[in-house]
């Protein structure tokens, strides 16, 4: 009878075998925990290098000024730096709302990168209008978010101030200017404002008499930020409308109307006049004044100017000699000079028109 072939019995447990077998385990488990960690530290190095970066927060609170959210935009802020900022009260318009939407509404094709000069910078560039510009955005990390990730926010660099001034406001009776469509008081002639960076200020006065625009883009180009806490300085000049300057030809005409009507060689009340030895008669006397086109009306810090008053008149009438008698048809140019105020009272303008002295 044959016998079935004979197994050999496991090794005892101290045997060289088994030790083998357990030291690959460890090794494999070994090997999954070193493999496991180099994961997360490259996630971790991914999504700090992606996230949690100074271009990433930038891009994030432009796109909460886009949408005019100021209160958003002010949580990207160190809010220490923000304390320390606040000095001397001023507009806060330009933070938040539609005033806050216009400032970014002409800004296009941003861009946002890490400055590779200097870290916790991020460099903004943009477009408007075709033109290119470039700001910078300091920011600090003063503590991680999962004890991984550096949680940046804007210094008070990032946040800016405006001072607008309009020489000869309330010489020209303006008390209030508009900025990106909203209304601001004018105290001394000037206003000041806290603006976020970068941004877009238009600036205008339109009232009946006076006029103003201007466009300003507040950037911060490296190494001229406003840690100094110097506003960037913006002047509006006023001008004439084109109702005023029609105010001003319409009074001058009417002045000068009433001066033609005298048939007189001396008009009363005129600054124009002429002397004849002969004897003048005083049905034929014309005159002819100037069209008052020619004049404007200009507008300084000082107030209103009406400069080029120097005019001149044609009188033409018939007359006798003195000596003989003849028939003589006379023609003079006749040079004078106006004097003209002009002045602001209420809603009014008033021009008043008389001969200079």
């Amino acid at each position: 009878m044959s016998q079935a072939p004979h197994s050999p019995p496991p090794p005892p447990p101290g045997a060289p075998g088994r030790t083998r077998s357990r030291r690959g385990l460890l090794v494999a488990w070994a090997a999954a925990l070193v493999l496991a960690l180099a994961a997360g530290g490259v996630a971790i190095w991914q999504v700090s290098e992606r996230i949690y970066t100074p271009g990433h927060t930038a891009q994030e609170y432009w796109d909460s000024i886009t949408r005019g959210s100021g209160s958003e935009a002010l949580g990207f802020f160190d809010p220490a730096a923000l304390d320390a900022a606040e000095g001397a009260p001023m507009d806060s318009l330009l933070l938040d709302g539609d005033a806050l939407a216009r400032s970014a509404a002409g800004i296009e094709n941003t861009r946002f990168e890490e400055d590779p000069g200097q870290r916790g910078r991020a460099m903004m560039q943009f477009d408007i209008e075709g033109e290119s510009f470039e700001t910078q955005l300091p920011m600090e990390s003063q503590q991680n978010t999962l004890a991984f990730f550096p949680d940046w926010e804007l210094t008070a660099a990032s946040m800016s101030q405006l001072q607008i001034d309009v020489p000869g406001a309330a010489a020209g009776g303006i008390a209030q200017i508009t900025v990106n469509g909203e209304p601001v008081n004018l105290e001394d002639d000037s206003a000041t404002l806290r603006t976020y960076v970068p941004a877009v200020v238009e600036i205008a006065v339109d009232s009946e008499w006076l006029v103003g625009a201007s466009r300003y883009v507040v950037v911060q180009d490296a190494g001229e930020g406003d840690d100094d806490g110097q506003a960037h300085q913006i002047t509006l000049e006023l001008q004439a409308s084109e109702a005023a300057q029609d105010l001003l030809q319409e009074e001058v005409g009417a002045y000068l109307d009433g001066c033609a009507d005298q048939q007189v060689l001396m008009p009363a009340g005129c600054p124009m006049g002429i002397n004849t030895p002969n004897q003048v008669v005083t049905e034929s006397i014309s005159w002819r004044m100037p069209e008052p086109e020619g004049l404007t009306l200009d507008f300084a810090e000082e107030g209103w100017e009406t400069p080029g008053a120097d005019m001149s008149a044609t009188v033409t009438f018939d007359s006798r000699h003195f000596h003989d008698g003849a028939s003589l048809e006379e023609s003079h140019q006749v040079d004078f000079a106006l004097s003209i105020e002009v002045g602001a009272s209420g809603e009014e303008l008033i021009v008043a028109v008389s001969g200079s002295d």
